[in-house]
C-alpha cells in the first residue's frame, strides 16, 4: 500500500515534467541555406511574395468595371500595401482607356450655372488656346474694321441720313408754324440743359412765352393778342410733343439700324473665325456654346470699340470701362483637367485626401466693394477628377479624419457624378455663388486601412458594402519556407541598393530573418512586415559603420536590437527596478498559500516586454461565490471577466457534482492600479484559488501563464517570450536558483525565440521551462502534490490537491448549511413571540 500524503508528512518529491532543449528554445537560420557571400551578389527582388490572395483581389477590384467594385485593402501597417497597389495599378493602367479633357464655360444663358465641355484628351488645352487666340483676333480686327474708309463712309453715309430726316422733321415744322407767328428755338432749363421751344414773333423777334404777360403790361401787346398767343402756343406746343416722339422713334431706329449695321459688318469676320473652331471641335455641344460665345460678342461690340452705336455729338460722354478685361475674360475658357501628357490609366494616390483637394473647390475674391465675387474661371478640380477613367487611392484613416471628405468620396461613387462646391457653401449656410454642370466620373478607388476599421465601415456604415464590393486582406506573416528565406536575402538587397546602405553578409542575413520569426511570435512563420524589417536593416547598417564593419553581420544587427531596446525600456526599466526594490512585491523563493506569481506584458508601442504579477486568493463560508477584484472596480476587461467565469465553470465541474458550489472566495492582482484584460493568467487564478482551499502552498520560484478551458485543459496565450524573458530577468537579478523556471502551454514550445542567456541558463539547469497540457500538471508542479483523479463517487483521493480542496469546499458548505438553519429558527421564533405578544 502506498503511503499516504497528507499536508502535514510534506510535500512529495519534484513532479517530473519534460524540459526542453536548445533547438526547442530558438529556431535558428541556417546560414549554409546562402550560396552568396554578401547580399552585394544578389539581383533584386521581382514580383511580390506572400501576398497572393491580396494581389488577387486588387487585380479583381481594378479589372471589373461594375457599378461599386471598388477595393479597400486591410491588414497591418508595413505588410507592403501601398507599395503593392501601386504596383499592381500600374501594371493594370498600361492599357490605355479613352481619356478626357475636362473645360468650365461661361453659360451666357445663366451665369451662375458654368457649362462643362468634355474633349479627347489634348484636345482641352488646344480649344483653350483656339478660343484665346480667337478672341485675340477679333480684339485686333474689329477695331480695324470699324476704322477701314469703306466701314466709315457707309456709317456716315447712316448717320448723314438720319441727321438729314432729322433736319427735315424741324424745317417741316418750321414751315408750318411760321404762318402763325411761331417759331423753333433753344433755351435753357432752370437745370441749365438746353431744350427745344416754340416761341411767338413780336416785332420781328421771337419772344418766349413766359415773357407775354411782361409785354402786355408794358402795353405792347393787348390782352387779347396775349390770349391769342397763349391758345397758340398750347396747340404747338403739344404738336412739338408729337415731333418729340417721332424723333425719338427715328432716333431708335436709327440707333437699331446702326447697330444692325455694325453687327453684320463684324458678323463676317466673327463667323469666319468660329466656323475654323468648329471645324476643329466638331461637337454638338461645343457648337452650342460658339453660337452663344459669336451672339453674345455681336451683341456687345462695344467692348472692342466704345464709340460704337453713339452719334458724333455724343463721342466725348464716352468713358472706356475699367471692367474690359473681365468682360473678354468671359469667352476664356477654364481647363480643370488636361491629359494631353497622360498614358495610360491615371493612377492617384492622395496623401492628403482633404475635402478640397478631393473634390476641388471654386475660389472667390472681393470686388471693389468689398463683396464676394466668382465666375467660373475659379473651378478648381481634385483628385477625383484627376483619377477620371483610372484609379485614386487613399488611406481610410486619412479620409475620415478629414471633416466632409467621406461623404463626398461616398456620394461621387453611389451616383457617378461630382458636383463641385466651395467648401464653405458646404460647412455654413453661406449661399452657394455658382452652381457649376455636375461630371459623369468614371474612377475606381482603393481605400487603405486596416482590418478593424474596414469592419466597422463595413457594419456601420450602410452604402460603405454597396461602394466597395472587394476587400484585399494582406497577411502578416507566411510560413518560414526556404523559398521566403531567400526572399529576404533579395529583399535586403534591394533596400541597401535603393538606399545606399551597407550590404550584409549571411550571418547578418541569418540574424534578421531569426528576427523575422521572433516577429511572428512562432518559430513557423516569418513576417511580412517588410517596413518593419527593412528599419532594422537600416538601424543595422548604422551600428556596422560605427564599428567600421564593411557588412552587416549577426554583430551589428544585435547590436541595433539591444540599442533600439534601450531606447525604448524607460519603462521596462523603472518596473524591474520597483520589484528589485520591493516597491513592487513579487517573491522568487521560498513558498505560500494563496499566492502566485502569474505574468503579463507591457507594450511601448516598438517593443514589448514581460513583468511577473502578483496574484493572491482567500476564501471563507458564505454564498458569494467567486469575486473577481478587477472587476468590481471596472478595472478587468471583458476578455479577464470571460477567464474568471471558466474558472467558476471548472470549479463547478471539478467539486460541484454533489453539491452546491457554497463559498465566498476573492481573487485579485496586488498593486494593480492599471486596467487588466486577456486570459492568460486563468491557470494562475486557478491554482491560487485550489491553494486557498487545500491549504497547500504555491512555490514562489515559479511563475506561470496560460489560458485554461472549463475542461481543464491548458490553452496556448500571447507573448510567451516577453514572458519568460521578464521573470528570468527578475530572478537573474536577485540571483539564479535551480528550482526557478516558468510553466507554459505546451502549445507555445513552437513560438519559443528565446534570448542566448535565457537558453544557457536552462542548458545549464539553473533555470526551468515546464510545458503542460492541463491544468493538474501546473498545479502538481507549483504545489509539490498530485492532483487527484475523481473517483466514481464523484470524489478525490484524501492525499491529493483536489481531496483537499474536497473537504474544504464540504465544510463551507455544511457552514452555509448550518448558518441557513440558525437564522430559519431565529425567523420561526421571532413570529412565535410576536404571536404570543399579540
Amino acid at each position: 500500500m502506498a503511503k499516504k500524503i497528507t499536508p502535514e508528512t510534506g510535500p512529495l518529491p519534484p513532479i517530473s515534467l519534460p524540459e526542453l532543449t536548445p533547438k526547442q528554445m530558438r529556431w535558428r537560420c541556417p546560414e549554409e541555406l546562402f550560396s552568396f557571400e554578401t547580399t552585394q551578389e544578389l539581383t533584386p527582388i521581382k514580383g511580390i511574395v506572400g501576398q497572393e490572395r491580396a494581389i488577387e483581389a486588387i487585380r479583381l477590384g481594378a479589372k471589373l468595371y461594375s457599378h461599386g467594385y471598388n477595393t479597400f485593402v486591410s491588414g497591418v501597417s508595413g505588410t507592403g500595401r501601398l507599395s503593392t497597389v501601386k504596383k499592381i495599378l500600374d501594371e493594370v493602367a498600361t492599357s490605355t482607356p479613352v481619356l478626357f479633357d475636362f473645360c468650365y464655360v461661361q453659360n451666357f444663358s445663366n451665369t451662375d450655372n458654368p457649362k462643362l465641355l468634355r474633349f479627347p484628351a489634348g484636345q482641352g488645352k488646344m480649344f483653350s488656346k483656339a478660343m484665346d487666340e480667337a478672341i485675340s483676333f477679333l480684339r485686333r480686327r474689329i477695331p480695324q474694321l470699324f476704322e477701314e474708309e469703306g466701314f466709315q463712309q457707309k456709317r456716315l453715309s447712316l448717320i448723314d441720313s438720319y441727321q438729314q430726316k432729322e433736319q427735315d422733321l424741324i424745317t417741316e415744322f418750321n414751315v408750318r408754324i411760321s404762318p402763325s407767328g411761331f417759331v423753333l428755338g433753344r433755351i435753357e432749363t432752370d437745370e441749365g440743359i438746353p431744350q427745344t421751344e416754340v416761341f411767338p414773333i413780336i416785332n420781328g423777334k421771337p419772344v418766349p412765352i413766359s415773357e407775354i404777360d411782361t409785354l402786355v403790361k408794358a402795353k405792347k401787346i393787348s390782352a387779347k393778342k396775349a390770349d391769342e398767343l397763349r391758345e397758340k402756343y398750347d396747340t404747338l406746343h403739344d404738336e412739338l410733343y408729337s415731333l418729340a416722339r417721332l424723333g425719338v422713334k427715328l432716333m431708335q431706329k436709327f440707333r437699331n439700324g446702326l447697330v444692325d449695321f455694325d453687327t453684320t459688318s463684324a458678323s463676317l469676320i466673327t463667323k469666319t473665325v468660329f466656323d475654323e473652331i468648329r471645324n476643329d471641335f466638331p461637337d454638338t455641344k461645343v457648337n452650342g456654346y460658339l453660337r452663344d460665345v459669336e451672339k453674345d460678342l455681336l451683341a456687345n461690340l462695344e467692348i472692342f470699340e466704345p464709340s460704337l452705336g453713339k452719334l458724333p455729338s455724343e463721342a466725348t460722354e464716352i468713358k472706356v470701362d475699367e471692367n474690359i478685361k473681365e468682360k473678354f475674360a468671359a469667352y476664356s475658357v477654364n481647363v480643370i483637367l488636361d491629359n494631353s501628357q497622360s498614358k495610360g490609366a491615371p493612377v492617384i494616390v492622395e496623401t492628403l485626401p482633404t475635402f478640397v483637394n478631393l473634390l476641388g473647390t471654386i475660389e472667390k475674391k472681393y470686388d471693389a466693394n468689398g463683396f464676394w465675387k466668382t465666375d467660373f474661371t475659379k473651378i478648381k478640380s481634385g483628385s477625383l477628377l484627376r483619377a477620371d477613367q483610372g484609379y485614386l487611392v487613399v488611406n481610410a484613416l486619412d479620409l475620415l479624419r478629414e471633416e466632409g471628405a467621406w461623404q463626398i468620396l461616398k456620394k461621387a461613387l453611389l451616383y457617378g457624378k461630382l458636383e463641385i462646391q466651395s467648401v464653405d457653401s458646404y460647412f455654413t449656410i453661406s449661399q452657394t455663388l455658382l452652381k457649376p454642370e455636375p461630371i459623369e466620373l468614371n474612377v475606381k478607388v482603393v481605400m487603405i486601412g486596416d482590418e478593424d476599421l474596414y469592419r466597422a465601415l463595413y457594419f456601420s456604415e450602410e452604402d460603405f458594402k454597396k461602394i466597395f464590393k472587394v476587400n484585399a486582406e494582406f497577411d502578416y506573416e507566411i510560413d518560414r519556407s526556404e523559398h521566403m528565406i531567400q526572399y529576404y536575402a533579395h529583399f535586403i538587397h534591394k533596400v541597401c541598393d535603393s538606399e545606399n546602405l551597407l550590404h550584409a553578409d549571411r550571418s547578418g542575413v541569418a540574424a534578421i530573418v531569426e528576427w523575422g520569426v521572433a516577429h511572428t511570435e512562432t518559430q513557423n512563420k516569418l513576417t511580412l512586415q517588410f517596413s518593419d524589417v527593412a528599419d532594422l536593416l537600416r538601424e543595422s547598417s548604422y551600428h556596422a559603420q560605427l564599428e567600421a564593419i564593411p557588412f552587416v553581420n549577426r554583430k551589428s544587427v544585435n547590436h541595433a536590437l539591444r540599442a533600439r531596446r534601450r531606447r525604448n525600456e524607460m519603462l521596462d526599466v523603472k518596473i524591474k527596478h520597483q520589484i528589485v526594490q520591493e516597491t513592487l512585491m513579487i517573491d522568487t523563493t521560498g513558498e505560500r498559500v494563496g499566492q502566485i506569481n502569474g505574468l503579463t506584458v507591457y507594450s511601448t508601442g516598438l517593443i514589448s516586454f514581460g513583468k511577473p504579477a502578483r496574484i493572491t486568493a482567500t476564501v471563507g463560508a458564505g454564498e458569494s461565490n467567486i469575486i473577481n477584484i478587477e472587476r468590481e472596480v471596472e478595472l478587468s476587461g471583458s476578455t479577464h471577466d470571460k477567464g474568471v467565469l471558466i474558472l467558476e465553470g471548472f470549479m463547478r465541474e471539478r467539486f460541484a457534482q454533489l453539491r452546491p458550489l457554497t463559498l465566498s472566495a476573492s481573487i485579485a492582482f496586488e498593486q494593480s492600479y492599471g486596467g487588466i484584460d486577456g486570459d492568460s493568467a486563468t491557470a494562475a487564478e486557478i491554482i491560487v484559488l485550489l491553494s486557498a482551499l487545500s491549504n497547500l502552498p504555491i512555490k514562489q520560484s515559479l511563475a506561470i501563464t496560460g489560458s485554461v478551458n472549463q475542461k481543464g485543459d491548458i490553452q496556448p496565450i500571447g507573448g510567451v517570450n516577453e514572458k519568460i524573458q521578464g521573470f528570468f530577468e527578475i530572478c537573474s537579478i536577485r540571483g539564479l536558483q535551480e528550482d526557478q523556471g516558468i510553466i507554459i502551454p505546451l502549445q507555445n514550445v513552437q513560438d519559443l525565440m528565446l534570448s542566448e542567456e535565457v537558453i544557457r541558463a536552462v542548458k545549464d539547469k539553473r533555470f526551468h521551462i515546464y510545458p503542460v497540457s492541463t491544468i493538474e500538471q501546473a498545479a502538481e508542479r507549483m504545489m509539490g502534490f498530485p492532483a487527484g483523479n475523481m473517483m466514481k463517487n464523484y470524489t478525490y483521493p484524501d492525499s491529493t490537491i483536489y481531496g483537499l480542496v474536497d473537504k474544504r469546499l464540504a465544510k463551507l458548505h455544511d457552514a452555509s448549511d448550518i448558518d441557513d438553519r440558525e437564522h430559519t429558527k431565529r425567523v420561526v421564533a421571532r413570529n412565535k413571540s410576536k404571536k404570543h405578544d399579540e
